[in-house]
């Protein structure tokens, strides 16, 4: 009866999960965004600068710099729209908001893992993407 008890307790107070394989909401940060073209044109992308994207599994992780006090209070963004072009296979505009709004002059670098799963497109397993700030393309293939 007592492990039936502490059973329930890891189940509901401590949130155990017998499958220890982390989720893709676990791997990565935050989730990729599809917004209206003109949303996405007001997107700025000028207040930081990427240093380093790398694609692992369904996440793209983005090594940034931007001044600030600290990166705590940074909110990130990954957006993205449903305007293609008349090219196969299909590719992706993506532009990184961050949102910053400290005034320190010091200068911060960090990384974020955002999730591509809802950028995918159907009938496809590869996909091109271009992020404004980069200057390669880079390949997501799921």
């Amino acid at each position: 009866m007592k492990k039936i008890g502490v059973f329930f307790i890891c189940l509901f107070v401590l949130g155990c999960n017998s499958n220890d394989e982390p989720t893709i909401e676990n791997k990565c940060n935050v989730l990729s965004e599809i917004i209206s073209s003109e949303d996405f044109s007001a997107v700025s992308t000028s207040n930081y600068v990427i240093t380093k994207l790398e694609i692992n599994e369904d996440c793209i992780e983005i090594t940034f710099g931007s001044s600030g006090c600290g990166t705590e209070l940074w909110k990130e963004h990954l957006f993205s729209v449903d305007d293609f072009y008349t090219i196969f296979p299909l590719q992706r505009d993506l532009k990184m908001e961050l949102i910053n709004e400290e005034s320190c002059e010091a200068y911060f670098i960090k990384t974020v893992s955002f999730n591509l799963i809802p950028l995918q497109l159907e009938g496809q397993n590869l996909l091109p993407l271009n992020i404004y700030g980069w200057n390669e393309q880079v390949s997501y293939e799921y």
